[in-house]
């Protein structure tokens, strides 16, 4: 006669060494999944200023390409908002016009860690011919760099 013998599997059965190991394995994947999720955090917000520099760089050149004069620049700010285009943007703001109307950019970007003090910087050249939109951007390491920017 054969003799079927089935084990049933119970975690109260196990050895605490056994417990240990599934424990740490768990923290350890709990711990790498936490790290890159901030890190995948890090670099969706960098891609993010990247692309609101070249905007801005992009509105900035058609404006130079219609007035061979770039707007001028206040406190790293374009100013090129507000009636006849004659304010300082604010970032998050908008429209930048021209003093005729003509909008280059319906509303200017804003950084993601605006409420932390983080902000676009716009320069321009003495002659107005020359301009850089700058962002500084997170996932920075020792040989990497740390900032991005648009510029002519």
């Amino acid at each position: 006669m054969i003799q079927l013998v089935v084990d049933t599997f119970s975690i109260l059965a196990w050895k605490k060494s056994e417990i240990g190991f599934v424990v740490g394995v768990l923290v350890v994947i709990v711990a790498v999944s936490g790290i890159q999720l901030k890190l995948g955090q890090m670099k969706t917000r960098d891609a993010q200023r990247k692309a609101d520099v070249e905007l801005v760089g992009r509105a900035l050149t058609v404006y130079l390409e219609d007035h061979r004069i770039l707007p001028m620049a206040d406190a790293g700010r374009v100013v090129g908002c507000g009636y006849l285009g004659g304010e300082a943007c604010e970032w998050d703001g908008g429209p930048m016009i021209d003093n005729e109307g003509v909008v280059y950019l319906k509303k200017m970007p804003i950084d993601p860690f605006n409420y932390r003090g983080w902000k676009y910087v716009y320069e321009v050249s003495p002659d107005g011919q020359k301009f850089k939109v700058s962002a500084a951007l997170e996932n920075c390491r020792s040989g990497v760099q740390c900032n991005w920017y648009a510029g002519n």
